[in-house]
């Protein structure tokens, strides 16, 4: 069955991917997001607003799309969209917390309406943390 060998290297093994798990973990809590949504749609720049101000943002294109986005101080969510679909208001909420654990990292996607909205993150060292 098992030999001492197998059960030393699986241990290993379990022992390396815990210890990269806390490195990330640790880094991503050691910093503070700072940052801006900049939505694109059909391709091209619509605009970009920054973090900090709640609002929703209309995004009309000439094609009769249509998307809502609601920004806060901590990021963004996908209000509303006129897609068949509706599948970008179901990704959630965007923030600088939350991204690298999501599958679309810093993005929500409107496929059917071509519409990209994505959160604009620069990491800042924290001085209230300490350093690790």
């Amino acid at each position: 069955m098992f030999k001492k060998k197998d059960f030393l290297l699986i241990m290993l093994v379990l022992l390396a991917a815990l210890a990269l798990f806390l490195v990330q973990y640790l880094n991503t809590k050691n910093t503070q997001s700072l940052g801006m949504v900049r939505i694109w749609a059909d391709g091209k720049i619509y605009t970009e607003v920054p973090l900090g101000k709640e609002q929703d943002i209309r995004i009309l294109q000439e094609n009769g799309c249509e998307n809502v986005v609601h920004i806060d101080a901590d990021g963004f969510y996908m209000l509303s969209a006129n897609c068949h679909n509706q599948l970008c208001i179901g990704q959630g909420e965007v923030t600088g917390e939350n991204y690298p654990l999501r599958s679309l990292g810093t993005h929500i996607l409107c496929l059917p309406n071509r519409v990209d909205v994505e959160l604009l993150v620069e990491k800042a060292e924290n001085p209230d943390l300490p350093d690790i």
